[in-house]
């Protein structure tokens, strides 16, 4: 279900923020220095030197790291080897692994032995995961797998999907031809080429009967079946007889749908809330959504009514009360939008930090990362320019180097 108003740069270090301990709220931020990675806090002061090829977010108070690896034109990290650092800048698990993701619920995925395939994607090995210590808890014996949701991690051995607890026993058989993550308790898996529903002990609660259908989100769901689209609840059942070309999960309240050539909002009891009449429409954030008229781009409250009129070439979604949007820029063949300029608004539609960025991301803990003079390939990974961050008066907090 593509959205195709919404800018997307690969830009791998978003920041976020992290908690040491209870009652001691501390924000890092990965950036760029002479080539490396470090971090600073929000006052842009570097706490942790730059020593690193690439560097994540904080998660669950460790941050990935890598050395030895670079991006590739798909804004994806290869090569080098993974490991993990505390906020101290302390090596608490050595980089040792071959991919990695961050700790979710006490565990990391990681993987040995997986190589770069010919589009550059990391490919093959063994995955498995460790503890906080760095503990093998999982021995790594998957072919695929992610992390772990509701107590549980989705993983595939020999082209079959299950699903195992953090002791790694298998409690939900891997037999499925493609599954996904549990989201509100239940998740979509494959049998025969159609999708249904189970629940976390493994029980089929809505049967596979669908072409297509989605995670779980508000109490509904998405699904297919031939070429009609519509919603249904936690039991399987219709909340409304209304089918759709195209349509996406419920944000506050309401999901964007196409009927016909357009878009319009529906609400969780199956009405239409705002009739179909944008050409494109986003997710509802921070009570606005981005919709798209005659090729620009604005703003409708959750009533329908256009609260900043369409008036630039890209917008995102709100985020700590301001959104990005930009001037001159034109959507490519990926629906990405490149060029031009971005800047930030505020929910009144005034232009709070103008547009003079060539690349920028939501404001996180406070700070947006943004990019001056970088190129942008077209698959969407950003290279080069200087990056840093700003607060929201405009202002840089920390500017890297080219």
């Amino acid at each position: 279900m593509k959205k195709t108003i919404v800018f997307l740069a690969s830009l791998i270090i978003m920041a976020g923020p992290l908690a040491i301990r209870a009652g001691d709220q501390v924000k890092l931020f990965p950036v760029m220095s002479a080539g490396k990675f470090g971090y600073i806090n929000a006052r842009g002061r570097m706490t942790i030197k730059p020593e690193f090829d690439w560097a994540f977010n904080f998660s669950e108070e460790l941050a990935l790291v890598n050395i030895g690896g670079s991006k590739n034109e798909m804004g994806y990290v290869i090569g080098g080897k993974w490991g993990y650092l505390n906020p101290r800048g302390k090596i608490v698990i050595n980089l040792q692994f071959d991919d990695a993701k961050d700790f979710s619920q006490g565990l990391a995925l990681i993987n040995i032995g997986g190589k770069p395939n010919e589009l550059g994607l990391l490919s093959g090995g063994k995955r498995g995961y460790i503890d906080r210590s760095g503990k093998i808890v999982v021995a790594p014996k998957y072919d695929d797998a992610r992390s772990f949701s509701h107590g549980l991690a989705l993983v595939r051995l020999n082209d079959k999907y299950g699903y195992i607890d953090q002791q790694g026993k298998a409690v939900i058989e891997i037999r499925y031809n493609d599954a996904r993550n549990f989201f509100e308790g239940l998740a979509p898996v494959r049998e025969n080429d159609k999708y249904g529903y189970i629940d976390t002990s493994g029980k089929i609660v809505i049967e596979a009967r669908y072409v297509y259908a989605s995670n779980f989100s508000q109490g509904r769901a998405v699904v297919r079946l031939d070429d009609n689209i519509w919603f249904i609840d936690r039991s399987g059942s219709k909340i409304s007889q209304l089918y759709f070309e195209d349509a996406n999960a419920f944000s506050q309240g309401l999901a964007s749908v196409k009927s016909g050539q357009k878009w319009g909002y529906m609400d969780t009891s199956g009405a239409l809330a705002i009739a179909p009449h944008f050409d494109a429409g986003s997710d509802f954030h921070e009570s606005l959504a981005a919709i798209r008229v005659g090729g620009k781009r604005g703003y409708i409250n959750r009533t329908g009514e256009v609260v900043i009129v369409p008036q630039y070439d890209g917008a995102m979604d709100f985020s700590e009360g301001l959104a990005l949007v930009n001037k001159g820029g034109r959507m490519n063949e990926n629906g990405i939008v490149s060029g031009g300029k971005w800047g930030f608004i505020d929910q009144k539609g005034r232009m709070v930090i103008e547009n003079k960025f060539d690349f920028a991301w939501d404001f996180k803990g406070g700070l947006a990362l943004v990019n001056i003079g970088g190129e942008m390939n077209a698959k969407g990974s950003v290279t080069g320019g200087v990056w840093g961050y700003i607060n929201k008066n405009g202002r840089f907090v920390y500017k890297g180097k080219k």
